[in-house]
């Protein structure tokens, strides 16, 4: 078994593909492991630039966009590494320190998927680890691009901003643009939701592997650059956004139990 799996699914992003790449294989060194690009039904060439610039690398095509969970485990089923990390396309990896993510999960059994520290084009973080969402959340991120809301008490929670996280911490969910997860577990709970189209899996995923005993951490000091190409965030009333509600709403009768929970009653950030 190799040390590493890296998975991307990719759309129609060939340029932005190619920086991901590029990252992972300037960043990750000094390990085992192996890149599966999963084309999701583009019609820009993105599969084959990919290919064609890193040889070494699995590509896989669907001639349809078969929506994010499936395309997920569709590389998954593929996969030998250890670990298998869940990385975005729209992503590019900052930190040089990639072992150490390996030896924390190696240390750290009970630790189902690692998320890291996502920031933005100007080096600011954004929201990669969160409380469960309520409804409430999934209207006011639609708003977000209004000061008072982005900025509003209920987001600030939900995205643990009044926590100092400095040091790895057990967390609610890390967002899938960025997921480290134990093949152990996988193997034990399952592969993503597939009825979840288009977003909330990886909420689904982290809630799935706290029920199932094991713990999702939050590590700081690993950054990643993330685009943020989202459909929803370019165009609140389109069919991706009506697939994402819906995701929610699946999410949402499957992990109720959760998602209730009084922020003061949980350790919403706790040091590991």
């Amino acid at each position: 078994m190799i040390d590493l799996s890296v998975t991307i699914i990719a759309r129609n992003c060939k340029d932005v593909l190619i920086k991901c790449l590029d990252s992972v294989f300037t960043k990750i060194k000094d390990i085992e492991y192996e890149v599966l690009i999963l084309d999701n039904g583009s019609e820009d060439g993105t599969g084959d630039a990919a290919i064609n610039k890193y040889p070494s690398l699995i590509l896989v095509t669907n001639k349809e966009n078969n929506g994010v969970a499936p395309a997920r485990n569709q590389l998954i089923k593929m996969t030998k590494g250890k670990y298998i990390l869940i990385l975005d396309a729209d992503t590019e990896i900052v930190s040089g320190n990639f072992n150490s993510l390996l030896e924390f999960m190696d240390m750290h059994k009970d630790v189902g998927i690692l998320g890291c520290n996502l920031v933005s084009l100007d080096n600011k973080s954004h929201p990669s680890v969160r409380t469960y969402p309520r409804p409430v959340h999934i209207f006011l991120r639609r708003l977000s691009y209004l000061g008072f809301v982005k900025n509003s008490r209920i987001l600030r929670e939900h995205h643990l901003e009044s926590f100092d996280k400095k040091e790895p911490g057990v967390v609610d969910f890390v967002e899938g643009a960025f997921q480290l997860i134990r093949r152990e577990a996988i193997e034990k709970i399952g592969l993503l939701n597939e009825r979840m189209f288009y977003g909330f899996e990886d909420a689904d995923y982290c809630a799935r592997m706290e029920k199932d005993g094991y713990k999702v951490v939050y590590y700081p000091s690993f950054i990643v650059r993330h685009y943020l190409q989202g459909i929803t965030r370019k165009n609140p009333f389109n069919r991706m956004v009506y697939l994402h509600t819906k995701s929610y709403f699946t999410f949402y009768r499957l992990h109720k139990d959760l998602i209730k929970r009084k922020i003061k009653d949980k350790n919403a950030y706790k040091e590991i």
